[in-house]
């Protein structure tokens, strides 16, 4: 795995396979590890590029709160894509990204080059916009606000296995399944060691003009979009809403025996499902 200078910061990435770029977006607590279950299957048809986001993995960390949120902005994140895809030499290409972090990097990398992005895949997330001030957490319903006040207290008093801990507890956003899965688990922990606890506290905002803005370029473009989630997930009736509002064209896939994390819970079905979508949009996009 290259680390590679851009933007002031150092990027981590990995690329594998041959064939039409896919670009893979990780999310919150999570780095390019997280596709080890999918990049095999995936780079037997594409040529797939995965970075460690700012504050994830390798990937260079800000651990100032009083810079973080000038540091953690979608449009930095993006910033670095595309710094990274033109130094690779990459025009057009897919796009997946994974829950709120990785899809909404997605969305706004979309926004910034839409001629550039042939169909796009996000899961387990939709574009929450909120007035300014208002976190997005406070969009997940009472228990799901109270669980994010306490991890973030905990991350800043005592760092990210505390988070880990707390989630394996309480279970945010991790199935009983997921819990019970020692392999899994043992994965995220070493992922949630190596994100920035400050990362994991300042969360990306996105406003209402700027959600409206993306998503009528997407209806305007006719970008191929589906949004795929796991069947067991918590908010999967918010989440479908929310991106037939932006998006009523979108098709939408549910994956069996999986929850929140369907590239690691049901790899199998996951691969599956991206590959066909992908290849339809191919035939759209030539």
């Amino acid at each position: 795995m290259p680390i590679t200078a851009l933007n002031g910061i150092d990027i981590n990435y990995e690329e594998a396979g041959a064939g039409d770029p896919l670009v893979l977006i990780h999310n919150l607590t999570s780095n390019i590890r997280g596709f080890d279950r999918n990049i095999p299957a995936l780079s037997r048809r594409f040529r797939t590029v995965a970075a460690d986001l700012r504050g994830h993995g390798y990937t260079t960390h800000e651990d100032s709160e009083a810079r973080a949120e000038a540091f953690y902005r979608f449009d930095d994140i993006v910033d670095d894509h595309i710094t990274l895809l033109d130094r690779l030499g990459i025009d057009r290409f897919f796009l997946f990204g994974q829950a709120y972090w990785g899809a909404n990097t997605a969305l706004h990398l979309f926004d910034r080059m839409p001629e550039r992005v042939r169909g796009i895949v996000v899961s387990s997330a939709y574009m929450i916009s909120t007035d300014p001030g208002v976190k997005t957490y406070e969009m997940l319903g009472e228990t799901g606000k109270q669980n994010f006040i306490r991890m973030h207290e905990l991350a800043r008093r005592e760092g990210m296995l505390a988070v880990y801990d707390d989630r394996l507890k309480y279970g945010q956003f991790w199935s009983e399944r997921l819990r019970g899965d020692a392999g899994i688990l043992a994965e995220f922990k070493d992922a949630h060691r190596l994100t920035s606890p400050t990362a994991f506290v300042t969360i990306p905002h996105i406003g209402h003009e700027r959600r409206a803005a993306i998503a009528a370029k997407l209806r305007a473009r006719a970008t191929p979009l589906m949004l795929l989630l796991g069947a067991d997930d918590t908010n999967n009736d918010q989440m479908i809403a929310g991106m037939r509002q932006d998006c009523p064209d979108v098709h939408i896939v549910m994956i069996p025996e999986s929850g929140h994390y369907p590239t690691i819970e049901n790899p199998r079905d996951f691969n599956h499902a991206l590959l066909n979508f992908y290849a339809g949009a191919r035939e759209e996009s030539k």
